[in-house]
């Protein structure tokens, strides 16, 4: 599984640069110390609604599917497209731990779930 990067066709360079402008910003939004790898929430957790999280619930796991299916686009290899369709549904189960974890701690995010996509704005 070798990626080609010399020569990026410009879908697969503008989703790399959606990417890092997704990902940056929304670490920027929830600040670094409020950031795991396991869906978890600390006392001094808060839910985070402005930003690019007015539009996506989950703007950190859409930057690294958009970046694996940029890198995917590179490599049509079939292990890198197992491996997009194995990230994808790892990060819809996180992404439903993360859910019922925010929606039994804070009684406005029913109301969150509903103005916002969970991957996509308005998705």
């Amino acid at each position: 599984m070798n990626a080609q990067f010399d020569h990026l066709d410009p879908l697969s360079y503008a989703l790399t640069v959606l990417s890092v402008v997704i990902g940056v910003t929304a670490v920027i939004n929830m600040k670094l110390d409020n950031l795991n790898i396991v869906p978890t929430l600390k006392d001094r957790h808060q839910l985070v609604t402005y930003g690019i999280y007015r539009f996506i619930r989950h703007p950190m796991y859409t930057s690294v599917l958009l970046l694996c299916l940029a890198l995917t686009l590179t490599n049509s290899h079939y292990l890198a497209q197992l491996v997009m369709v194995i990230l994808f549904v790892d990060l819809i189960l996180k992404s439903n731990l993360e859910e019922k974890l925010l929606n039994e701690r804070f009684n406005s995010y029913q109301s969150y779930k509903n103005k916002t996509g969970r991957f996509l704005p308005f998705l």
